[in-house]
């Protein structure tokens, strides 16, 4: 699944239609093992599992509404979706992207609960999904390890990837080459075309203040993640954008030449001030500008970049190839 996720970004055509938007923020929190939830696998040891999970509420995001949730066996173990095919246009959940494993598989006993829990009163419920002391596929030390959970909110249809202890000893093994976890959140991809239908949200650079990648859809994903292990108490919160401030505000912005080698020119129909930044693939801000028709792009290296534009409102960014 990490494969489909984290393509190369295409710069396409944008497609103008309703789109989700999320407030997002980064807290630290005490996190808590779930008490009395309801195990999935049973003391059965996993790989690549597939489990079917009541919320026992209807939840919503983008135009998908669904009251069952699944663990889906296309994916690695840490990605959930309302729906188990592989096939059609679906929402993803991703607080890891890396294959996971549970830590006791090599031995035939499992030391890695997947369990869940709905807790609290009707219209007001919160579905939570624990992955306790789970390994990691390719770790050939076989001793990293980490636990996180997946939280959603009845009503607000909030989403909250929350994470606790962990031990990161072989990071270029668990993570795959990456520089950490990959963590994402598509409110609704197309298996089939493998673009995205709505908005796509990313994680990038500090774990502890990570960089919000909106990515727009027509497009086939993003190249990038966390710089280094998510500390233990950390919460990332989606919070639905009701207003919808970004359906407008994400045409507001264009880039050209695309790709670009010396120069890269703005059109911005925004009359509002705004900020320009430019990120590496790893979530390093290269440079930083105020509103400005041109930028000069010379002395960046070749590559991939997210190009940031910020208002008093809102972001959004834009995939940029430098030649």
């Amino acid at each position: 699944m990490k494969k489909i996720i984290c393509l190369m970004l295409l710069m396409l055509p944008l497609i103008t239609f309703s789109q989700s938007n999320y407030e997002f923020t980064a807290t630290n929190e005490v996190y808590t093992d779930l008490v009395g939830s309801t195990s999935l696998n049973n003391g059965q040891t996993w790989d690549d599992p597939e489990f079917v999970i009541p919320l026992g509420f209807d939840f919503q995001i983008g135009t998908h509404t669904f009251s069952t949730i699944y663990i889906v066996e296309w994916s690695v173990g840490g990605i959930l979706s309302s729906n188990p095919n592989f096939s059609g246009i679906v929402p993803i959940f991703a607080p890891i992207s890396q294959d996971i494993i549970d830590f006791g598989f090599g031995t035939g006993n499992s030391l890695s609960n997947i369990s869940y829990l709905t807790e609290g009163t009707s219209g007001s419920q919160i579905f939570k999904i624990e992955w306790n002391n789970v390994g990691f596929f390719d770790d050939a030390t076989e001793n990293d390890f980490m636990n996180f959970q997946l939280w959603l909110y009845e009503g607000s249809n909030t989403i909250e990837y929350r994470y606790g202890q962990s031990q990161i000893n072989n990071p270029s093994g668990s993570f795959e080459g990456e520089t950490g976890p990959v963590v994402s959140l598509l409110a609704s991809y197309n298996l089939e075309t493998d673009e995205l239908e709505d908005n796509a949200f990313f994680l990038t650079g500090n774990p502890e203040n990570p960089n919000f990648n909106i990515i727009e859809p027509g497009n086939q994903g993003f190249d990038g993640a966390l710089v280094g292990m998510i500390p233990e108490g950390t919460t990332y919160r989606f919070v639905q954008d009701l207003l919808s401030i970004n359906d407008y505000v994400i045409n507001d912005f264009a880039i050209f030449p695309n790709p670009a080698k010396d120069f890269l020119n703005i059109e911005s129909t925004n009359n509002t001030d705004f900020s320009i930044s430019i990120y590496n693939s790893v979530g390093q801000e290269v440079l930083k500008s105020k509103k400005a028709e041109q930028l000069n792009i010379s002395d960046l290296p070749r590559g991939f970049y997210i190009v940031q534009f910020e208002t008093n409102k809102s972001k959004v960014s834009k995939k940029l190839i430098k030649q």
